[in-house]
């Protein structure tokens, strides 16, 4: 399913040397990724998102505040998936911008639980967060990549996720098979608003709306919206960490909102297409 992101040609990633039949040739490293980003298509030295950023991900992941969204994610993609006649076809799962790669391993492991036989597979700009993926959820094949720039063959895909990331409409619609779904989540109006109260007099909340996407067709289009009791400081802080507000403001500002903050309202926009033939 792999392609070469130079010329465009088949690659497989389970070679001991990663080579295209152009002799182009990639990194894999210990933990199992592959670098398939070539240091041409960097705009910066170390793009994505940087080390403490995406451990403090992978904290309040492990925490599992977010359990709801994980769980709806589950449910919705196999409430719309085709079935097959072929009780061991495989259902393949990408995450487009997987970061830290918990979306990826709660819907994989979630549709197994139904049933499915699936694969997973992610990639990122960021190489922390692919390598940190790959440590995490060594059943999932990680790359770093571009997510405007897929490293896939086209129709190779039975679902796309895109959870809090950019991405490119042209490159899920290429990627995805017939009748294949993509699902993204976005912050809904009352995200993290109590957080917001704290930094800002006059906090705005998040404009979400439904979206057109050429070659797709609309699903569903949902709201989602569940408080999160966070159960110690340390539950807070990781919290906080996940937002740009914590790399914005000084440490003494960060420890009196830590003290305040006893609930916060997790509020998601959650969309699902289906591939138009």
């Amino acid at each position: 399913m792999w392609l070469c992101p130079l010329c465009k040609s088949a690659i497989s990633l389970h070679s001991k040397a990663i080579k295209c039949e152009n002799n182009h040739s990639f990194d894999k490293a210990k933990s199992g990724y592959v670098n398939l980003l070539p240091v041409q298509f960097k705009k910066s030295k170390v793009p994505g998102d940087d080390k403490a950023m995406v451990k403090a991900r992978r904290e309040f992941h492990e925490l599992n505040a977010y359990k709801p969204l994980k769980d709806r994610l589950v449910q919705r993609l196999a409430q719309h998936l085709i079935p097959s006649n072929d009780t061991a076809s495989l259902v393949a799962v990408y995450d487009s911008g997987c970061g830290e790669g918990s979306y990826l391993d709660a819907v994989v492991n979630g549709l197994k639980q139904l049933g499915y036989n699936c694969s997973g597979a992610g990639s990122d700009i960021s190489k922390i967060a692919v390598e940190i993926a790959s440590k995490a959820f060594k059943t999932h094949q990680f790359v770093v990549a571009s997510s405007f720039d897929l490293p896939l063959e086209d129709a190779s895909q039975d679902v796309m996720i895109q959870v809090f990331a950019p991405g490119s409409n042209s490159e899920y619609v290429r990627a995805l098979k017939s009748d294949g779904l993509l699902l993204t989540v976005d912050p809904s109006a009352d995200h993290l608003y109590e957080i917001k109260s704290q930094i800002y007099d006059n906090p705005k909340k998040h404009e979400s709306k439904d979206t057109q996407r050429e070659g797709l067709r609309a699903v569903l289009s949902e709201r989602l919206t569940f408080p999160i009791t966070l159960t110690s400081k340390a539950h807070a802080l990781a919290l906080i960490k996940m937002t740009p507000f914590y790399w914005k403001l000084p440490q003494g500002r960060i420890d009196e909102i830590v003290e305040l903050l006893s609930v916060v309202t997790a509020d998601f926009h959650i969309q699902l297409w289906q591939k138009a033939e």
